[in-house]
């Protein structure tokens, strides 16, 4: 198998251009788009030959952040459950991975939630779409091979970050 050789900063900029910027934020102008939220379907990404390799599978990252919400009090939905559902609420997790060059112990990371949710124009309330309506700021970082448990632990941050927010919001009620 051939390789691409990346420079670091390279890889960094792969990961920056092709993650694709969130379009919101925890703010709480944000938040308010949790209000009343009671389920979300989960999505993750897969995340590739590397990743898998070293013991981040999609179905382990899915399995852990579905539980993770279940302790925060929030429904994990089914694909069937949230087309259903008002809004689809959609919680999309992506991690991208790059090892800079061959034979590199380093590898760049990558990891960014949002949560997408059917919205409806204003000025024409028969246009429909889905728009991010929360999300928490990208974390890119770098870590040893061996220490590809520092990509969990990011997952975890930010799937704790929306459980915080929802119930900010919901609890308030």
């Amino acid at each position: 198998m051939r390789r691409t050789i990346v420079p670091i900063p390279g890889a960094l900029a792969l990961l920056l251009t092709f993650g694709g910027p969130a379009s919101a934020l925890d703010t709480p102008n944000e938040r308010v788009t949790l209000s009343g939220l009671t389920g979300v379907h989960v999505v993750v990404d897969e995340v590739g030959p590397e990743g898998e390799r070293r013991g981040l599978s999609r179905a382990a990252i899915q399995a852990e952040v579905e539980g993770r919400l279940r302790r925060g009090d929030l429904r994990v939905l089914t694909a069937t459950e949230a087309m259903g559902s008002v809004g689809r609420p959609t919680l999309h997790i992506r991690i991208a991975l790059v090892q800079p060059r061959e034979g590199s112990q380093m590898i760049v990371y990558s990891v960014d939630l949002t949560l997408r949710q059917q919205i409806r124009l204003v000025r024409d309330r028969a246009v429909e779409s889905f728009a991010v309506t929360w999300s928490d700021t990208r974390e890119v970082g770098a870590v040893d091979a061996s220490r590809l448990s520092a990509v969990r632990d990011a997952v975890r941050a930010k799937v704790d970050q929306f459980i915080q927010a929802w119930q900010t919001v919901n609890h308030e009620r």
